[in-house]
C-alpha cells in the first residue's frame, strides 16, 4: 500500500475543468494502494456516504459551517429567519461566513453556486495541509472529484429536462359543478 504512489498516479484536477479521471477508478485506485479505513474514507468522501474518519468528519464540520453560511444569507435575502434551516457544527470559521457573503454578492446563481463550490475547493485544501504526500492529499482529492464530477454532470440538456418537468405541473379548474 503507497499513498506517494497512489498520488503520484492521479491526474490534477483543475477547478474549472472536468475530471480525467471517473469516480470509480479513483475509487479503486483507493481500494488497491491504500488501507481499508483511508479508501473507506476516500469513498465516503466522494460518495457522500456515513464514515467516522477524523478526515471525514472534519470535513463535514467545515461543510456544514458553510452550509449555514449559505443558509443565513438566503433567509437574509428572503427577510426571514435562517434557524429553521441550521445544523449543528463543532466549530467555526469566519472567514468561510466572509466568503460566503462575497459569493452571495453574485447576481447571477449559477455563478454564485460555482463561487460556493471554490470555497469548498480551498476549505480542503485547508484541511489537506501542507505535505503533498500525505493521506490527506488522497481525501482532498476525493472532495474535488465529487466537486468536478458533479459540475460534469449538469449540462444544458439535463437543465431544460429537468425545468420541464418542474414546470409540468397539472392544473386542474374547479368550475363549481
Amino acid at each position: 500500500m503507497s499513498v506517494i504512489y497512489l498520488l503520484s498516479s492521479l491526474p490534477l484536477l483543475r477547478f474549472d475543468t472536468p475530471p480525467a479521471l471517473a469516480p470509480e477508478a479513483f475509487l479503486s485506485a483507493c481500494r488497491d494502494q491504500l488501507g481499508a479505513a483511508d479508501a473507506a474514507a476516500a469513498e465516503a468522501l466522494l460518495t457522500g456516504t456515513a464514515c467516522d474518519h477524523p478526515f471525514v468528519a472534519a470535513w463535514r464540520d467545515r461543510d456544514t459551517i458553510l452550509r449555514n453560511a449559505v443558509a443565513r444569507q438566503r433567509a437574509r435575502l428572503a427577510g426571514t429567519e435562517a434557524s429553521r434551516w441550521l445544523r449543528h457544527a463543532q466549530g467555526c470559521d469566519t472567514r468561510i461566513e466572509s466568503l460566503v457573503e462575497d459569493a452571495f454578492d453574485e447576481p447571477d446563481p449559477l455563478r454564485r453556486e460555482k463561487a460556493l463550490d471554490k470555497i469548498r475547493w480551498l476549505v480542503v485544501e485547508e484541511l489537506q495541509g501542507p505535505d503533498p504526500l500525505d493521506v490527506k492529499g488522497v481525501f482532498a482529492y476525493a472532495v474535488k472529484l465529487a466537486l468536478l464530477t458533479r459540475w460534469a454532470a449538469l449540462t444544458p440538456e439535463q437543465g431544460v429536462a429537468t425545468f420541464d418537468r418542474l414546470t409540468e405541473i397539472p392544473l386542474t379548474l374547479n368550475t363549481g359543478e
